[in-house]
């Protein structure tokens, strides 16, 4: 179920839960997201997008991004844009997918083009050289796919074939200084000390297993413990001094049950 609702079940925070679902591994769950099916794949860029998003019964943005990703063009500008002598010539010097993104036309249309012009598909499997192979991590992937005449697709899929991390020049590696702090300080702390966000501080945390500090946040003593479940939450709350809330979190984490609630 979604973050939010367990959260209301368990009596426990938002944040935690969520904490929790990464520390874990586990995606999220959207009940709202509807899966794609091959029917509704086919029925891309045959009409407006405005005509297909009421006829599947989704967002106009849902249909951009699915047909984007598919490489398929509207059927506005399908009936637009008219073929130019440049992109004739280029047919079948490059596999087709890769024109359908240069062209920014579907990957039907390129076939039919070519078909209509009699001109042999180039092969999908275009071997890598030592010097492509290389450069993979080096750079942003759209940019090597510009430089080396590969659709963006193509040369994620072999980067990640080979093990290569990404190359984003926004993004801050981690050092094992930054990481001796996670958990020592607050997390707005460490991300003014080590220059990265404070989200990005809070998602590797989660992602190690390390509790955030809290300096009010006193840690649970086992003596304290084994009063949960023999008095009632409001005892222990007294006793411990502690709030009702954090008392009754506490044992239901535990999996006890309240002495009072007991038939």
């Amino acid at each position: 179920m979604p973050d939010k609702k367990l959260a209301r079940r368990l009596k426990r925070s938002y944040d935690a839960v969520a904490a929790r679902r990464l520390n874990k591994g586990i995606p999220p769950c959207n009940p709202k997201r509807k899966s794609w099916r091959p029917e509704d794949d086919r029925v891309l860029g045959t009409r407006p997008d405005d005509q297909i998003a009421l006829l599947l019964r989704r967002t106009v943005a849902s249909i951009k991004n699915r047909r984007r990703k598919l490489g398929i063009c509207s059927k506005r500008a399908r009936l637009s844009h008219p073929w130019t002598k440049n992109e004739d010539q280029l047919l079948g010097t490059r596999p087709d997918p890769e024109l359908a993104h240069k062209f920014g036309r579907g990957l039907q249309s390129i076939r039919s083009r070519r078909r209509k012009l009699g001109v042999q598909a180039a092969p999908l499997d275009k071997a890598w050289t030592p010097r492509e192979s290389k450069l993979l991590g080096t750079m942003p992937d759209k940019n090597l796919a510009r430089l080396i005449g590969r659709g963006i697709a193509t040369v994620r899929f072999h980067r990640l074939k080979l093990g290569l991390p990404p190359c984003n020049p926004i993004w801050k590696p981690w050092k094992e200084k930054d990481l001796a702090l996670l958990g020592k300080f607050t997390d707005a702390k460490v991300a003014a000390h080590t220059g990265h966000p404070a989200g990005s501080v809070k998602m590797q945390r989660c992602k190690l297993g390390i509790p955030c500090c809290d300096s009010k946040r006193r840690p649970w003593l086992p003596e304290e413990d084994a009063l949960l479940g023999k008095f009632s939450d409001q005892e222990v709350s007294r006793q411990t001094q502690r709030t009702f809330a954090a008392v009754r979190t506490r044992r239901i984490a535990r999996g006890l049950a309240e002495p009072t609630a007991r038939k």
